[in-house]
């Protein structure tokens, strides 16, 4: 796992108050590895951009709370009906759609905003012809 930011520099960004220091270093460490899932490219490690730094500080104030990787309990009810003739059947049942980003906690939409210059997709590749 890399780290983009450290608890002092959560402290810095967002001031000391930002969480019960015994929730700081975990909260840390879980938004270092949202941002290590990510798959961040072209971030010199001794140099993190602002940026980076920034989203990792949003991560982590989400993860301070218990949010960053809470499981998502709403959703929307769902009925289909079908008739054929005297024959009828509906049925009713929940869907959950985890993979919209209007499901997730505004920080991490937020942090997600600030770090998609850095977003690699992996099913890609440079070219060179020279």
């Amino acid at each position: 796992m890399a780290t983009y930011i450290t608890v002092d520099d959560v402290d810095e960004i967002l001031g000391s108050a930002w969480a019960p220091d015994d929730k700081k270093a975990l909260a840390v460490m879980q938004a270092n590895a949202y941002l290590t899932s990510l798959r961040l490219c072209g971030i010199d490690m001794d140099a993190v951009p602002e940026e980076v730094k920034q989203a990792g500080a949003q991560l982590a104030l989400v993860a301070s709370t218990g949010q960053l990787y809470q499981q998502q309990t709403e959703g929307s009810l769902e009925a289909k009906s079908v008739k054929a003739g005297s024959v009828s059947t509906s049925r009713t049942y929940a869907t959950l759609d985890r993979s919209s980003t209007g499901a997730q906690p505004e920080g991490v939409q937020f942090a997600l905003a600030m770090v998609s210059p850095w977003r690699c997709n992996p099913f890609t590749f440079a070219v060179d012809r020279g």
